[in-house]
């Protein structure tokens, strides 16, 4: 069963209680002075201190007591041995063994250190967190009092207790960076997934998630039923835009037949260029939706050799389009849908005729891209019209596009299937008049 976001939020509130009981040790050290802990001074060390004050002349004695005081270590004299309040005494139990064979009958006393009874310990530092008092009698009667303390809690085990702390913070640390990846690993197996979807083609199957959170598996059910309905939707929308397009074309045949018997032939020639302009617009459209789902075919094409067939089509219907001679002796190839580049040069190629008398088509060859260049006689692209007329229904000034006419998809369309085919589109000028330059990938083998 996996883990939801309510065990993880148990997960983040036990962490939460980790951080509030390492501050109350931070608290237990200020409310205590450093909270002072019992510590094992060393039996040589507390020897050492009592043969040193026992050989010192007594006029000397303050001065070194003085020099042993510490926040570690208090020192004192006293006349007589000092009562203990009821505190165990521990001076035969075995742990301090090493001290009675060092002093012998000198040791007179091991207890815990008195404490204030303001000071309340967790029952479980009662013992761990009290400091010792050690009496060691002098040869001239008087006792030797030394109070050893440390400024941390020590544990029974010799560690601090911050060290437990540390370590069960590191503990949950892992965990925590163990699950993370554990649920992030499927969310990236899913995003390549996603990213690889197609509606247009077979459905991608999604990656496998045996064990995960059910917010997870949600997502992926969600994203699978996502996959299901679009390539649904796509398929319904190409059939609509397909039949739409076909009928179409089957009432425009009806209606140039019709208008073949019209006596007046500027208007039977108006009529035909309004329809031969719907057709193009169902075309534009029909391309359009295929590259908004990545339905366009794809087959090799020589692009030297396309634009050749295509400038002369252009030539035989005697428009003014020159196709400028190639500066490269090496194919162009490239991987596109050869109807929607189609659409493409004469969507731009016509634009060029109509806004700028003519039109001159070039090939640049580089080694990942191939550059059409198509430039005319027009007074060219401003700034900002370089970027409005790629977008649909937008056309340039009405002293160009009111006289020709037309609906504003030309450049748009071409944006939309150039990019479809991975490439870019980009208005500018050349030296006499306007210019545009298509951007493709060209195919190199591996």
């Amino acid at each position: 069963m996996g883990f939801g976001l309510a065990a993880r939020f148990i997960a983040i509130g036990a962490s939460v209680l980790l951080a509030l009981w390492v501050t109350m040790i931070a608290l237990f050290y200020w409310t205590n002075d450093l909270s002072h802990t019992a510590t094992r001074l060393p039996a040589e060390q507390l020897k050492a201190i009592a043969t040193l004050i026992d050989t010192t002349p007594p006029t000397q004695r303050p001065l070194v007591l003085e020099a042993l005081q510490s926040s570690m270590l208090a020192v004192s004299l006293l006349p007589s041995a000092a009562s203990s309040n009821g505190a165990t005494e521990m001076r035969d139990e075995s742990d301090f063994a090493s001290y009675r064979a060092l002093l012998g009958a000198r040791l007179l006393s091991i207890r815990f250190l008195d404490e204030p009874e303001t000071v309340a310990r967790p029952r479980l530092l009662q013992r761990a967190a009290r400091p010792l008092s050690f009496q060691v009698t002098l040869t001239d009667g008087q006792v030797l009092l030394v109070e050893a303390r440390t400024p941390f809690i020590v544990t029974f085990y010799g560690l601090p207790a911050g060290m437990g702390a540390g370590l069960v913070g590191t503990l949950f640390g892992a965990i925590a960076f163990f699950l993370l990846h554990r649920e992030i690993r499927p969310l990236t197996r899913l995003a390549a997934a996603v990213d690889a979807m197609d509606p247009s083609g077979e459905p991608v199957p999604l990656p496998a998630i045996r064990a995960s959170t059910p917010e997870i598996r949600a997502l992926m059910r969600a994203f699978e039923h996502l996959q299901s309905r679009l390539r649904v939707m796509t398929r319904s929308r190409m059939a609509l835009i397909g039949g739409i397009q076909h009928d179409v074309r089957s009432f425009a045949t009806r209606l140039r037949l019709r208008l073949e018997r019209l006596p007046d032939a500027a208007e039977r020639e108006r009529a035909t260029a309004d329809i031969t302009d719907m057709i193009d617009l169902l075309d534009n459209a029909l391309l359009t939706s295929r590259a908004g789902v990545g339905a366009l075919e794809e087959e090799m094409l020589d692009l030297a050799e396309f634009l050749r067939g295509e400038m002369a089509d252009y030539r035989r219907a005697g428009q003014p389009v020159v196709l400028e001679p190639f500066l490269f002796d090496a194919e162009a190839w490239m991987i596109g849908d050869r109807l929607a580049l189609r659409r493409v040069i004469g969507n731009i190629v016509d634009n060029a005729v109509k806004y700028g008398r003519s039109a001159r088509v070039s090939l640049t060859v580089d080694s990942h891209t191939l550059h059409v260049l198509i430039a005319d006689e027009g007074p060219g692209f401003s700034a900002q019209d370089a970027e409005m007329l790629l977008e649909p229904f937008v056309r340039a000034e009405p002293s160009r596009a009111r006289a020709t006419g037309g609906a504003g998809l030309g450049l748009a369309v071409a944006r939309t299937l150039i990019e479809a085919h991975g490439g870019s589109i980009r208005l500018g000028n050349a030296r006499h008049g306007g210019l545009v330059e298509l951007v493709l990938p060209r195919f190199t083998p591996v």
